[in-house]
């Protein structure tokens, strides 16, 4: 729980200001409506993806070794966690986490996207997550962090964005048939 404590919330203003200045110059610039709904959801997606690459590519307080770690091994790590006798938040952070960190994204891209199917969401949640597992790979090579490449994370992390598809999927015709009801 300590990243969150941690995450640069004037960063996060500072984007979301200058994005905002440069819809509006946009906006006014070509003569666009603004659609309220969505430039909310683009602010809220800016928002996470700040907060997101804090969490996974922000250097730890740890020391950083001299070694880096790589696991291409499938299910590995997740079998390690799951037979650890030792602190249940350990394996619940890193199991459950990996997991519902990235269930937003599958319900960003389905709120933003106009036709979106379920091989799109599994290439977005994929490219999302080897876009970090490489870049923790290259920072970790590097000395500046101490994180580590593992294919169990690359199974986690899309697992939760094809989540996050099937919650908004859900969720979308559940409005529908209360939008038909009511009628």
């Amino acid at each position: 729980m300590q990243y969150i404590n941690n995450i640069p919330i004037l960063l996060i203003l500072i984007s979301l200001v200058f994005y905002i200045i440069v819809k509006l110059i946009y906006i006014r610039v070509l003569i666009k409506k603004l659609v309220l709904r969505q430039e909310i959801i683009i602010l809220l997606l800016i928002t996470y993806m700040e907060c997101l690459l804090y969490l996974t590519l922000y250097p730890t307080s740890a020391d950083i070794p001299n070694n880096v770690s790589v696991n291409l091994v499938p299910f590995k790590t997740i079998h390690l966690y799951i037979k650890f006798e030792g602190n249940i938040m350990l394996q619940i952070i890193n199991l459950l986490g990996n997991v519902v960190v990235f269930i937003p994204i599958g319900l960003f891209a389905l709120s933003l996207m106009r036709r979106v199917t379920l091989l799109i969401i599994f290439i977005i949640g994929l490219g999302s997550t080897l876009f970090i597992e490489f870049m923790q790979l290259i920072l970790s090579i590097t000395g500046i962090i101490s994180r580590s490449f593992d294919v169990d994370d690359l199974i986690l992390n899309t697992l939760g964005v094809l989540i996050g598809y099937i919650i908004g999927v859900i969720g979308k015709k559940l409005t529908l048939l209360k939008a038909a009801t009511v009628r």
